[in-house]
């Protein structure tokens, strides 16, 4: 069609056409789909991209946990358990601050939980920094992502001794042995409680 000065009044480019989403959204959908896959592909093949974990070496410990270490298996043994340094490797569910944080394990004996009762003591800096991250550690244990780690009646002593913290996480429900309250008590008659 042509106007009264003899030039076109249509556009000349293509029809567009009528209603749905832009074109740049379904690229960025397709993407996403793309990208998903990938993971799921990388997650398969033992690559962990979204949460590395801890790295694969952690400093060793210090004399701090050591003599914390020595302690709480003196105070466990004191009340008749047996201890062990465990046979099996352990990582509870734990904050980003502890990842990397040397940490040396003790195990107690349970008959009737022979892959449980480890107590985990990380070593920190200075006394400062297990205060710090101990309350960090608490709060996350008492919060929603926290929680899920751990089955739902789980109770945990978590104590500051000097520069160390000591953490153990026990369940009645997941394992009914009935020392495991003695257990705990033993362990935080160690240092003093840390609150979030």
């Amino acid at each position: 069609m042509t106007g009264a000065d003899g030039r076109s009044t249509m556009s000349d480019a293509a029809p567009r056409p009528a209603g749905g989403p832009p074109g740049w959204f379904a690229i960025l959908a397709i993407g996403g789909i793309v990208l998903g896959a990938i993971l799921i592909v990388l997650q398969l093949a033992g690559i962990n991209v979204i949460n590395p974990g801890p790295s694969p070496t952690i400093p060793p410990t210090g004399q701090a946990a050591q003599r914390t270490w020595d302690q709480a298996a003196a105070a466990l043994q004191a009340q008749g358990f047996q201890v062990q340094a465990p046979q099996t490797p352990y990582r509870p569910g734990e904050i980003a601050s502890l990842v990397d944080v040397p940490r040396k394990l003790l195990q107690v004996v349970l008959p009737s939980d022979p892959q449980g009762g480890y107590v985990v003591v990380y070593e920190l800096p200075t006394n400062n920094d297990a205060d710090r991250v101990g309350r960090e550690f608490a709060q996350y244990l008492g919060s929603g992502p926290g929680a899920v780690q751990y089955p739902r009646d789980a109770q945990f002593v978590l104590q500051r001794v000097g520069s160390t913290l000591v953490f153990f996480p026990w369940s009645a429900e997941a394992n009914p042995d009935p020392r495991l309250p003695q257990l705990a008590a033993a362990l935080q008659a160690l240092g003093t409680p840390v609150t979030p």
